[in-house]
């Protein structure tokens, strides 16, 4: 191998690779009842994704989920959430897919703040979270994760 080929690959190589969640471990470690000991949707980093595959034929309970997700978001009088609120955005990909995916961005991401959608659920919606979860986890193939840091 020429030099200047693993000198091209480094970069993929040390790349930092996304946090895979089945379907069956959602945020907050699988259950909308209570926190984990670890939260894995805090992005010390100042930035992040959160990629959700949906299986195609759930495409309707996934976005009926997100628009409540999007409702809590915009509604909320808790200065905290609104924080995040401000830097959360959510797209759609658009290209033709097996799955479609849907992009959570958090920029800016609040160090200390937890990202996790069943979390923010269940705390303005304590009477629907467990019906949110089920149709949440129902209609998701995986998750995957990733905090970012600036670059430019």
């Amino acid at each position: 191998m020429r030099l200047t080929t693993v000198l091209l690959l480094i970069p993929v190589l040390a790349a930092p690779v996304p946090r895979v969640v089945a379907a069956d471990r959602l945020p907050q470690s699988a259950s909308p009842t209570g926190p984990s000991a670890a939260t894995p949707y805090t992005f010390e980093s100042g930035a992040g994704v959160l990629f959700f595959h949906v299986k195609p034929d759930k495409v309707t309970e996934f976005e009926a989920v997100v628009a409540r997700i999007r409702h809590v978001l915009d509604s909320s009088t808790d200065p905290a959430r609104r924080q995040q609120a401000d830097g959360w955005r959510i797209y759609k990909s658009v290209e033709s897919a097996v799955s479609p995916t849907y992009v959570f961005v958090f920029d800016p991401a609040i160090a200390a703040a937890d990202y996790d959608p069943i979390k923010v659920l269940g705390e303005a919606l304590p009477l629907e979270v467990q019906g949110l979860y089920a149709q949440l986890k129902d209609a998701v193939v995986k998750v995957e994760r990733l905090a970012l840091t600036k670059v430019r």
